[in-house]
């Protein structure tokens, strides 16, 4: 879930700095690197490092790169390609061509691609790869259709038509042309990862979140539909849209990854999970809570709802400590059971000898009990905890994490609750009771998935339903067999 930003204002003497700040404003969605680049009449420059943005990027950096009077630059936030992070991997990522071109392309992007051998072995005789990151991949793809159809709607569409089905992607390119950089912004037919635009006092600045807008004084204007692109160079900034097909964005982005003062699908964020806890208290109705406290950060939307539709105090008993860490970007549950104890106080004063009602996003893998917020607020006194989640029962990992294997189904909390059973001829009731003892809470209140819809919208539940936005031909076997199973026991229910 990496960040991106790209930037057009050939007269604008705080693009480097403007372009600095839409990024940094992306940094939920990455803590493993940074990384700039910006173009002008005579080329393209780069700068990256591991880090967040405050350790990669500095002002002195921001003043060289404004000297050389660029007329498009583009950002990223990068969310962790390995388990181990490497600077080879950090974006942009420029492409190698190994014969001359007339044009170099360093680009970005935020999304996945899967089963991509064959695209490898298809570029390898005609460019140089250098990294293990997917973008390198699509970014080859796009610099092969713009040598062939030059930098136009028709290279977009062909990029578009090859990775349909096996790749979500939402980019940010720079193409240099040998006389001036232009900027590229590109995404898939479904719209499966976020991306906004807006021109803020005569820049165009196109971005993963609209909270990048606000950073700049500005608002969005609108989200990108599917399979749109925009061009900007000398001759202009136009936008079309190149494949008109269903959209599926990903509900999870605004349930969780978003930023809550951004924009998901024409909806504030925050207000988007306020909502799915007045959803939640309409549905359960009863609760035994005194009070009403979030799982701090992404918690505090649905916490609201909940307190609202209670008529319950609300009240920030647990608090995120200096040294709190991104755990959910650890792939180890043992290592996210650790640092989750890292993360919370309680504040006794709030929680002894009280009836809790804890509201949450999501519950992944269930890491967050094992010493974590649920055990800070059971040894700061608390006597009954019902734990609220916004989102539903997660079955099924995103396609994102395939590539672990079938251990990436295994560990998920609602299987792990019902290990060597059957999860998906359960009831609600059943699997919130289920989960409640896995992760060592009184109560469990998921989100019915016809509640989130009516809020969030239409789009991918991925997790939660198997509506992926990839094609089945590229589910690995052991998916297909589970979603078969989920199938044919879940229409029972």
């Amino acid at each position: 879930m990496d960040g991106i930003v790209g930037i057009y204002g050939p007269n604008d003497d705080q693009l480097v700095s403007k372009t600095f700040l839409a990024t940094g404003a992306c940094q939920h969605r990455g803590k493993a690197s940074t990384g700039l680049a910006v173009g002008n009449g005579k080329g393209i420059y780069i700068y990256k490092g591991l880090g967040r943005i405050a350790e990669v990027i500095d002002q002195d950096l921001v003043r060289t790169f404004q000297h050389l009077e660029p007329v498009a630059a583009i950002g990223n936030i990068g969310y962790t390609k390995r388990k181990i992070a490497e600077k080879i991997n950090v974006e942009p990522i420029e492409i190698f061509p190994r014969k001359d071109s007339k044009y170099k392309v360093v680009l970005t992007m935020d999304g996945y691609l899967l089963e991509d051998k064959d695209l490898k072995a298809d570029l390898d005789a005609h460019y140089s790869l250098q990294t293990d990151n997917k973008t390198e991949i699509v970014g080859a793809l796009l610099h092969r259709y713009v040598e062939q159809e030059g930098i136009g709607f028709t290279a977009g569409e062909r990029l578009i038509h090859k990775l349909r089905g096996r790749a979500t992607f939402a980019l940010s390119a720079l193409v240099y042309d040998g006389k001036e950089t232009h900027l590229l912004i590109l995404n898939d037919e479904k719209a499966f990862e976020p991306l906004c635009y807006a021109s803020i006092h005569g820049t165009f600045v196109v971005c993963s979140e609209s909270c990048s807008h606000r950073r700049l004084g500005g608002m969005s204007e609108r989200e990108y539909d599917g399979a749109e692109m925009t061009l900007c160079s000398s001759k202009g900034i136009e936008t079309k849209r190149l494949v008109h097909a269903p959209m599926t964005p990903d509900i999870f982005q605004g349930v969780y990854f978003g930023n809550v003062g951004s924009v998901f699908r024409g909806k504030e964020i925050f207000q988007l999970r306020k909502e799915l806890g007045l959803e939640l208290t309409d549905y359960y109705r009863d609760s035994r809570a005194d009070i009403v406290i979030p799982n701090p950060e992404s918690g505090w939307g649905v916490t609201v709802g909940i307190a609202e539709g209670l008529n319950r105090p609300l009240y920030p008993a647990l608090i995120k400590l200096p040294q709190a860490v991104r755990t959910f970007q650890e792939g180890e549950r043992k290592t996210r059971t650790k640092e989750v104890g890292l993360k919370f106080g309680g504040i006794y004063s709030l929680l002894a000898g009280k009836n809790i009602a804890m509201g949450d996003d999501s519950i992944v893998r269930g890491s967050v009990s094992e010493g974590g917020s649920v055990w800070v607020v059971y040894e700061a006194g608390a006597k009954y905890l019902e734990f609220w989640i916004s989102y539903g029962p997660m079955f099924f990992p995103s396609f994102k994490e395939w590539h672990r294997g079938i251990n990436c189904l295994h560990e998920l909390a609602v299987q792990r609750a019902f290990r060597g059973r059957n999860p998906y001829d359960k009831s609600l009731d059943e699997i919130n009771a289920e989960v409640a003892k896995l992760v060592g809470v009184d109560e469990v209140k998921y989100n019915a998935l016809d509640r989130i819809r009516k809020v969030a919208g239409e789009g991918s539940f991925q997790a939660l339903d198997a509506s992926y936005p990839i094609d089945e031909a590229f589910w690995p076997d052991w998916l297909k067999k589970e979603v078969d199973t989920f199938q044919r026991y879940r229409t029972a229910v």
